[in-house]
């Protein structure tokens, strides 16, 4: 009965998400999120959850995923055993950043992680102010693509199979390794 239930939550959550988002992100009677399409990707200069330093300037050679999160997101939670397969097939790969922009303190965040655990980002809390004015966003999960400082495609929903973003998903990022 248990198992049912839950198959018919996460169906539901599904459904929603491809009912409110059309083909890859592009919203349905609500705003687009985030820059546009080919411009340039917003200079930051952040501090990391653990301490160290990262900015935009010298992320420029590389190929930057962006993940826009908050801890308590459900759309975040489902999409996160698809990111970590994700991040460890690049494992190694000094080319492409995973980042999230986390909308969360940082405490909240690890203590997020220790329950849940890591799954290959790079974590900078932002506040959900800054999330909205500098990168335009308001919807979550939304994930940025980025290749020499550009943003070259985006995506709002979560990254799963049942509605095929997981393989655009990695579809993109193989994209702008070539």
């Amino acid at each position: 009965m248990v198992s049912i239930v839950l198959t018919l939550r996460k169906s539901l959550t599904v459904f929603a998400f491809i009912f409110c988002f059309n083909s890859y992100g592009q919203s349905s009677g609500f705003e687009p999120q985030g820059p546009p399409d080919n411009s340039i990707f917003p200079e930051f200069d952040y501090v990391t959850i653990d301490g160290d330093s990262i900015s935009s300037d010298e992320l420029a050679d590389k190929i930057v995923v962006v993940n826009i999160w908050f801890v308590g997101c459900s759309g975040c939670r489902q999409e996160e055993p698809y990111l970590k397969k994700v991040t460890e097939s690049y494992q190694g790969n000094e080319n492409i950043v995973f980042l999230g922009f986390c909308m969360s303190s940082p405490d909240k965040i690890k203590r997020y992680h220790e329950k849940f655990g890591e799954i290959g980002y790079t974590n900078i809390s932002l506040s959900r102010k800054e999330v909205e004015e500098t990168y335009g966003v308001r919807s979550s999960p939304t994930h940025f693509f980025i290749k020499n400082g550009v943003l070259q495609s985006k995506y709002t929903g979560p990254i799963v199979p049942e509605i095929k973003s997981l393989q655009w998903f990695q579809e993109e990022i193989k994209k702008l390794e070539n």
